[in-house]
């Protein structure tokens, strides 16, 4: 290649560069649009506050317990000589059934002494009965003696004061008549005391009698019955073991009625309380109780959750446990009641699609207890998001925000309880659920996917300044 031909390609790269430059190494001019100086405020999306007129549910945990645990001791010492198959850890009694059979031989033998002893009683009854008549017989035959003694004192009295009879001859009837008069004395005493005697021995007979009595319920005691019906929860003895009076034999639970151990809060406490003035409003009448800590038997849900389908049972608020607030806890200890716990129905839901379910409430299942409580106060329902931090809620009042301090009063589901007394809130309110990153009292708000217009001398400006542009 010459060089004339290396000038001309050099010229023609170059020339190709500058032409490049010139053409793409302009700027592009990018469309301008006019600013808007008119502050149309903050997009948000907001809900409507309703009234809320119905009960709503306090929702707690709990822990189901025996009602009553029965302990059964011995009321007879001796040795078991049977026990039954059906007394074992577990197992379900009836109220009867036999539980163990102590041996009666002891009682046997001191029922038949104690029969012995009471018919020498009524022999001893009978000597004395016999000694009384005799008695009776002797009392009249010495009364007609002193009779007849005293009619021989007057007639030698009479004779004393003819003078035909001396001084000792009356002396002589004065002492017989004392002699008749002291027998007739000595034979009522000794009925006296025949009759103290019958006394003494109806008493001793009592006294056995109430000893066979004894035995005799000894004896029945010998076989140790369930006295309700209820399971078995463990058992001390075994056949052949020895036992005294008062040894422990078996636990047994009730089985007639269950309890539910829960704790409340301090907040969800003043509910229930609270449903004392709803009660006493709704009757016209006046409860007054006598503890300070009671409260009132609102019925209520125990629900338990078995292979996705929920089992209740009926119960209601029976008392607070202990002496009130738990130290650990700060909670306060209640007992939900439930009266019958083989009645059940169930709740579906949740969509399971269990072949068994519970028959009736078991000790230590772990339980949903719903208590549905009224407020004598008016109650707004929000929708949760509405809840701010610090309880403060954002209140759209014509397109301006108002920031408002509330008291929750509970939760429901998505929706929030708030009581209407001194928020300042009121129903058909709008209240701001979407979230805001900054937020000051009074600030413009517009809702989402409306369309804000312009006043018309505002807009008249903004195309002029176009136009001049």
């Amino acid at each position: 290649m010459n060089t004339v031909q290396t000038i001309a390609i050099s010229a023609f790269i170059l020339a190709g560069g500058v032409i490049g430059l010139v053409v793409l190494g302009q700027k592009p001019e990018v469309p301008t649009q006019a600013v808007s100086t008119i502050d149309t405020g903050v997009e948000v999306v907001t809900a409507r506050v309703a009234e809320w007129n119905q009960p709503f549910d306090i929702k707690v945990d709990g822990e189901a317990a025996t009602y009553r645990i029965v302990t059964v001791g011995a009321e007879v010492a001796g040795r078991i000589i049977s026990k039954a198959e059906t007394t074992r850890s577990g197992t379900f009694i009836r109220k009867g059934d036999l539980l163990f059979e102590i041996d009666p031989t002891k009682y046997l033998l001191e029922i038949d002494r104690l029969e012995a002893e009471m018919a020498q009683i009524d022999e001893e009854l009978k000597g004395v009965e016999v000694d009384v008549q005799s008695t009776s017989a002797m009392i009249k035959l010495t009364e007609e003696d002193v009779a007849l003694q005293e009619k021989q004192l007057a007639r030698m009295k009479t004779l004393l004061a003819r003078r035909t009879a001396n001084d000792t001859e009356v002396e002589t009837a004065m002492k017989q008549e004392l002699l008749a008069r002291n027998a007739l004395q000595t034979q009522r005493n000794q009925q006296n005391t025949l009759a103290q005697q019958r006394s003494t021995k109806l008493a001793g007979k009592k006294l056995v009698q109430t000893q066979l009595e004894r035995a005799d319920v000894d004896l029945k005691r010998c076989k140790v019955v369930s006295p309700l019906d209820g399971r078995i929860v463990d058992d001390a003895v075994e056949e052949g073991d020895y036992i005294k009076e008062g040894e422990l034999l078996v636990h047994i639970s009730d089985s007639a009625r269950m309890e539910i151990k829960t704790k409340l809060r301090a907040e969800e406490l003043a509910w229930v309380w609270q449903q004392h003035a709803v009660i006493n409003k709704a009757s016209g009448k006046t409860e007054v109780s006598q503890d300070p800590l009671n409260l009132p038997k609102i019925p209520c849900e125990v629900g338990y959750v078995f292979e996705g389908v929920e089992t209740i049972w009926d119960g209601y608020v029976a008392r607070i446990e202990g002496t009130g607030l738990d130290r650990d806890t700060r909670t306060f200890p209640c007992r939900i009641l439930v009266e019958e716990p083989r009645k059940t129905r169930f709740n579906d839901s949740s969509g399971g699609h269990a072949t068994v379910s519970p028959p009736t409430l078991l000790s230590g299942m772990f339980v949903n207890v719903r208590i549905p409580v009224e407020s004598p106060l008016q109650l707004l329902r929000v929708p949760m998001e509405a809840i701010r931090p610090g309880g403060q809620i954002w209140v759209d009042r014509d397109g301006m925000l108002d920031i408002l301090a509330v008291n929750l009063a509970n939760v429901q589901g998505q929706d929030a309880l708030i009581r209407q007394d001194g928020s300042g809130l009121q129903p058909d309110d709008r209240v701001v659920v979407s979230p805001l990153t900054s937020v000051r009292e009074g600030m413009k708000l517009r809702e989402a996917g409306t369309v804000v217009e312009q006043p018309k001398d505002l807009i008249d400006t903004a195309s002029a300044a176009e136009a001049a542009k």
